[in-house]
């Protein structure tokens, strides 16, 4: 299948594209009306990114001046959608949501149906999401210093949950037991609310999770908060130390959220959706949406972010190695 029915058409399209458009906006000279923009989320609904996916929907829609269709496509860490966006016609029309895990899948499964790197180009990202430490208040931890102290002075006996092999949550431990080299157990969950539970519960010592969902159980008193996942606090969480803060600078990590299209796709077209998901992310309104989903940002071009996933794939298969990481089976 080529990814354009005819010479027309792609003629069409990149007239459309290049052409001026009125008061610097991106609206109905990019995009006709006629064609829905589908934005495939590689997540279950409701999952976070799937709620940010239509946090920037109705604005990304309005400066396209088409509508924009949210299309969860879940399963192999966001894989399944990432593979059928390659697969579909390379005009612009068909892009896809994903997170970090689209730089972890390469380590997990070297079959992928694409090519992590040359058949994906990036458009750019929505931002970087924010993971918590959290604990069981009674569990007596007071710090992330606390906790590692512990597991040193009982090896094998501490444990820590996630929301599944190679996830955000996963992923923040795995680099707190690689920059330490604790030995504690890994207790993989169908997701990271069941993990929480289990940590509230005791059956847990600890868990990364999503702000989101970490934050209202912080405030009641049900999860105490040790330190945020990257280098630097959080605007969602001031008052909680980073990673680097507790005094584990080597552990920090930040997830991210970024849109994806076919590398197929002709270079005015990524360029013009660019430039509309950067101006929809400045806007205040999306902005506070992002920032309640746990989001900080995180600006970059197009080329810039498909440098920096290029060093993530790079960063995961060292840090899955150095953590001995297996795929689920």
């Amino acid at each position: 299948m080529t990814p354009y029915p005819n010479r027309m058409t792609r003629r069409s399209l990149l007239a459309l594209l290049l052409a001026p458009v009125a008061g610097g906006a991106t609206g109905e000279s990019v995009w006709p009306k006629s064609k829905p923009l589908r934005i495939l989320v590689g997540f279950t609904a409701g999952s976070a990114t799937d709620v940010m996916a239509r946090a920037i929907a109705p604005d990304l829609g309005r400066l396209l001046g088409t509508p924009v269709i949210v299309d969860n496509k879940p399963g192999a860490g966001g894989a399944i959608a990432t593979a059928q966006m390659v697969q579909a016609p390379a005009d612009g029309y068909t892009i896809v949501l994903n997170s970090s895990a689209h730089a972890v899948n390469p380590s997990f499964n070297p079959n992928l149906p694409f090519d992590t790197l040359r058949d994906v180009s990036a458009i750019g990202p929505l931002g970087s999401s924010l993971f918590v430490m959290v604990v069981a208040p009674d569990r007596g931890y007071r710090s992330v210093a606390d906790l590692v102290a512990k597991a040193r002075a009982q090896p094998g006996k501490l444990n820590y949950g996630s929301g599944g092999i190679g996830t955000g949550s996963h992923l923040n431990s795995a680099k707190l037991v690689s920059a330490t080299g604790i030995d504690v157990v890994h207790v993989p969950s169908k997701g990271t609310p069941e993990a929480m539970i289990d940590t509230i519960a005791g059956r847990l010592d600890w868990v990364f999770a999503p702000a989101p969902a970490a934050v209202p159980l912080i405030r009641e008193g049900k999860l105490q908060a040790l330190a945020v996942g990257p280098a630097t606090r959080s605007l969602a969480l001031p008052s909680t130390p980073s990673m680097a803060e507790a005094g584990f600078p080597e552990a920090a990590y930040a997830s991210w959220v970024g849109l994806f299209a076919s590398s197929k796709t002709a270079r005015p077209i990524i360029d013009a959706l660019s430039k509309a998901l950067a101006d929809v992310v400045k806007l205040p309104a999306v902005q506070e949406r992002l920032v309640a989903l746990g989001t900080e940002p995180m600006p970059m071009s197009a080329a810039e972010f498909d440098r920096f996933v290029a060093s993530e794939v790079k960063a995961m298969q060292h840090l899955v190695k150095a953590a001995r990481i297996q795929p689920q089976q």
